[in-house]
């Protein structure tokens, strides 16, 4: 019997892909794998990885035959300069107003669904006033304040904000004078407040000045960020509070419209919008309402210390009470006993990492407190009746 013959996949031959963006942050360098990602699987792609002229700016090099852009915070001018080279171009970042134009399509992380997520988590502090600070930035839209105050009306809450002006003015102050600003409006500011600030480098300005005008965060004021950077938040004290970017389906997703447009599609006239995964809570907002000052005390230590592999021996020794009586409070405020509570912020913890990093197994076990790689897959089986890989895959897809 003859050997069935099958049509082969059609050659397309190499394409040469530039990346005009900093590989700068946690959400670039996510994005840029998960175009990486999207190269390796598909084959074919070159990629010139934020190339940059005499003056260390990002620019294409003199003479450079392409087939296609993936850019971030495109300008207008930029925007001018990139269509010269008539290859499409994809967006991750910026919406540029104009008019629509084939070669260019937008995938962005979707605004309205990171502002629910704020809302959310701010309400649920039950804070007595909500603020967003939000002083003009070249890499971040006023939109997204735009979009958490629309929330917020919809809840039928109000924000005050930092800056209430359209114009640049801000930008036409010294850095002192943006420093002044910023301490007058932190000061005004009442006790039990909630705080939105638009990332990390925001998130910690904000709790730098607090730590100097002695006010305490989270308890004083909330910090919240709308794009999660986990080095920021590792450096902040305290760790900030932010939302998490699905920056690596962003940056696989972007290079598969990519893909469409060099054969030939036309870029889509509306947006794709990619989802923001979950709010990574850190102590920035970590309010415990509790009236035991010991219930506070412990489950604090634990959140902060159970990646070190802790167990309830150490949180004895940090807390001046009996073991019986912290149990019992415990078990009546909470629920549950104290190492009960240890192994679930461990493992949440965990939830965490397999859903947001490429870590691997034993990687993860290490990071989180666990003894052993096999010590997590038993968490894991006897908690969700599953492996960690197979919880990973259904997370990350």
């Amino acid at each position: 019997m003859a050997e069935q013959q099958t049509d082969p996949v059609p050659f397309r031959g190499e394409r040469s892909v530039a990346i005009l963006f900093d590989p700068e942050g946690t959400w670039s360098l996510a994005a840029i794998e998960g175009i990486a990602e999207y190269a390796k699987r598909h084959g074919g792609w070159r990629l010139l990885c934020a190339p940059r002229d005499a003056q260390g700016k990002l620019q294409l090099p003199p003479g450079w035959r392409g087939d296609g852009i993936l850019s971030r915070f495109l300008s207008l001018q930029a925007r001018r300069q990139h269509l010269s080279y008539k290859i499409p171009i994809v967006d991750l970042e910026t919406i540029t107003p104009g008019t629509y134009n084939p070669l260019i399509a937008n995938v962005v992380t979707d605004d309205e669904a990171r502002a629910d997520l704020i809302v959310k988590h701010l309400l649920s502090l039950e804070r007595d006033k909500l603020a967003c600070f939000n002083p003009p930035h070249p890499q971040y839209s006023q939109k997204r304040f735009e979009q958490v105050q629309k929330k917020l009306r919809e809840a039928r809450q109000t924000c005050e904000l930092f800056w209430k002006y359209r114009d640049k003015t801000w930008f036409k102050h010294d850095w002192e004078t943006q420093q002044d600003l910023i301490k007058t409006w932190l000061t005004k500011l009442p006790p039990k407040t909630g705080v939105f600030a638009a990332d990390g480098r925001q998130g910690r300005l904000i709790t730098e000045w607090c730590h100097f005008l002695k006010i305490s965060v989270p308890d004083d004021v909330a910090v919240l960020t709308g794009d999660d950077d986990g080095l920021l938040s590792s450096i902040s004290s305290p760790p900030l509070s932010g939302i998490v970017l699905a920056a690596k389906q962003h940056g696989f997703e972007a290079a598969a419209m990519l893909d469409q447009m060099m054969d030939g599609a036309d870029a889509p006239r509306e947006p794709i919008r990619i989802k923001p995964l979950h709010v990574a809570v850190r102590q920035s907002t970590d309010i415990l309402k509790y009236e035991s000052p010991e219930i506070v005390q412990a489950i604090r230590f634990i959140r902060q210390n159970a990646s070190l592999g802790i167990n309830v021996s150490d949180v004895l020794n940090h807390i001046p009470i009996s073991r019986r009586s912290l149990e019992q409070q415990f078990l009546e405020t909470i629920g549950h006993t104290l190492g009960h509570e240890i192994r679930k912020v461990r493992f949440e913890q965990a939830q965490t990492q397999l859903a947001n990093t490429d870590m691997t197994i034993e990687q993860i076990a290490a990071s989180c407190g666990y003894s052993s790689a096999s010590q997590l897959c038993r968490s894991f089986q006897k908690t969700l009746g599953e492996t960690p890989l197979s919880y990973r895959k259904r997370m990350q897809h």
